[in-house]
C-alpha cells in the first residue's frame, strides 16, 4: 500500500487534487512535524522542524499515480537540483493513530523560500486571501449572546444558513477549566451541522481570540460543507489536543442548543441534546 501525505496543491479542493482521482482518503485531518513556507509561485514547501506542525491529508495511491506526482513535484531520483525531495515521514491524526507515509519536502531549487505560512495550513493560507469568508460554527458561536456582549454582533449578522459537514462528528473533547467544549473529530460514519456566517477579516480577529488560536487551543481549518444544496469551502476551528469527553457547563450547553434552534434540523438538535444529557449525568 502506497500512502502519501499531501499538504499543498494536491489537497482536496486545490488545483492539483485531480492527480489523486480515484484514490482512497485515509485521513482528512492529519499532521506531521515540519514547517510550511510560501514559495511565491502558487504552492508551498515544507522543511524539517520538531517544534511546529504541518496539516494535510493522507491518501492511498497507485504506483502510476506516484510516478505522475513525481513529475508534478519536479522530483528525479538522485537528482541534484530537484524542486522537491521525496521522503518517508511519520503522520499523526486526531485519534492518536500513527502511520508512515511518503511526502515531498523542499529540494535544493526551493530551499531559499523563507515566508512562513501561519498555522502550517496551506488551505487556510489560501482561503484567507479572499475578502468575504464563510465561517462554519458548530458550538457556542451558533448563538449570538456573547457576540452582543462583546459588541461584535454586527460582524455576525449575515447568516447564510445551515451547513452540513460529512465524515466528521461533534465531541466535547476540548477540556478546559470551564467544562468540556465542542470540537470536531474525523469520523467517516458521522456528520455535523452548523450555522454558516459570512464574515470579514475583522470578525476573524475576534474569533481567533475567542477560540484561543494564539494559545494553541483551536486551529483554523478549511472544510468542505454543503450549503443551500451546493458544496462550498468554509473556515472552522478544530481543537488541537483531544481529551476524553467532558461535560459542558449548563451555560455553554444552553448557548449551543439556543443557537441551533430554528436553523439546524430538529433531529440533529435532538441528537445534540441527548449527547449533552448523557454527559451531564
Amino acid at each position: 500500500m502506497n500512502l502519501i501525505f499531501v499538504y499543498g496543491t494536491l489537497r482536496q479542493g486545490e488545483r492539483n487534487h485531480h492527480y489523486l482521482e480515484g484514490s482512497r482518503c485515509i485521513y482528512m485531518q492529519a499532521w506531521v512535524n515540519g514547517q510550511l513556507f510560501d514559495t511565491s509561485y502558487g504552492y508551498p514547501i515544507m522543511k524539517p522542524s520538531d517544534s511546529v506542525k504541518v496539516f494535510g491529508e493522507v491518501y492511498e495511491v497507485t504506483d502510476a499515480q506516484f510516478d505522475r506526482i513525481n513529475d508534478l513535484e519536479g522530483y528525479i531520483e538522485n537528482g541534484s537540483d530537484n524542486l522537491y525531495e521525496r521522503v518517508p515521514i511519520t503522520v499523526y491524526n486526531d485519534k492518536g493513530n500513527i502511520i508512515e507515509a511518503i511526502t515531498y519536502v523542499s529540494g535544493r531549487s526551493l530551499e531559499h523560500s523563507i515566508d512562513d505560512i501561519p498555522f502550517g495550513d496551506w488551505k487556510v493560507f489560501q482561503y484567507l486571501q479572499q475578502e468575504n469568508l464563510l465561517y462554519f460554527a458548530y458550538g457556542s458561536c451558533m448563538d449570538d449572546e456573547r457576540f452582543k456582549l462583546a459588541n461584535v454582533h454586527a460582524l455576525f449578522k449575515a447568516i447564510e444558513g445551515k451547513g452540513m459537514l460529512d465524515g466528521h462528528g461533534l465531541r466535547f473533547s476540548k477540556s478546559t477549566s470551564d467544562g468540556g467544549k465542542a470540537d470536531i473529530i474525523e469520523s467517516k460514519e458521522e456528520y455535523m451541522e452548523g450555522v454558516v456566517y459570512k464574515i470579514s477579516m475583522e470578525a476573524l480577529d475576534y474569533l481567533y481570540k475567542r477560540e484561543g488560536v494564539y494559545n494553541n487551543g483551536y486551529r483554523p481549518a478549511v472544510i468542505t460543507i454543503e450549503l443551500n444544496g451546493k458544496a462550498v469551502e468554509a473556515l472552522t476551528f478544530i481543537g488541537i489536543t483531544k481529551m476524553p469527553e467532558t461535560k459542558p457547563t449548563v451555560l455553554y450547553a444552553t448557548e449551543i442548543i439556543r443557537g441551533a434552534t430554528g436553523i439546524l434540523n430538529e433531529s440533529y438538535i435532538n441528537m445534540l441534546q441527548t449527547k449533552i444529557d448523557l454527559l451531564m449525568k
